[in-house]
């Protein structure tokens, strides 16, 4: 397999002539790591708001209550090694940062995969470090739209030769946000 951009150079006493041999790709490091990379299976990270909307009786989040943030699944992946060409690539990946498109056009970024909510938090407390709190309602017209966007900082090592790809990946979920109302007599 012949990569874009690659140039195929005849090995020595091979090839380069006319029917002595197949020609070797000559790879480099930073190539070669993009293509290990561009193989290494990332983890989803849908991202959960808490509390979670099953856990009360309207079955949405409400509008002016604090939420936490935070991106399912591992923040870390490897390490992994994987062969391009003739070089052998090791590859260790962990998430940097986590963007929440929260569906109402305001984005929230947080570092890591974020704050997960848990039951022992209590009721109305903010997150300190990956919070938010929608000001519109999503209904009766639907929901909210909520994206992760994790940013998955990749570092490889070749030979002698390191560096760092960072990659991004989305999942989202669907979020309704209501109002409640006090009546009072």
């Amino acid at each position: 397999m012949v990569l874009p951009g690659l140039i195929a150079e005849p090995v020595a006493g091979g090839g380069g002539g006319g029917g002595g041999g197949p020609s070797v790709v000559s790879v480099t490091p930073e190539e070669a790591a993009l293509v290990a990379v561009a193989r290494l299976r990332f983890p989803d990270s849908p991202p959960r708001v808490g509390p979670s909307p099953d856990v009360n009786r309207w079955k949405m989040a409400a509008v002016g209550y604090p939420l936490w943030l935070s991106a399912g699944g591992p923040g870390s992946v490897g390490p992994v090694s994987d062969s391009v060409g003739e070089l052998s690539v090791a590859l260790e990946a962990r998430v940097l940062k986590t963007v929440f498109g929260m569906g109402d056009g305001q984005t929230v970024s947080c570092v890591g995969l974020g704050t997960a909510w848990s039951r022992a938090v209590r009721p109305g407390e903010e997150s300190a470090s990956c919070g938010y709190r929608y000001t519109r309602p999503s209904l009766p017209g639907g929901s909210y739209t909520v994206t992760a966007t994790t940013h998955w900082e990749v570092l490889w090592t070749v030979n002698d030769a390191s560096g760092v790809i960072v990659v991004p990946r989305s999942s989202t979920a669907e979020l309704p946000v209501g109002e409640l109302q006090v009546l009072t007599r």
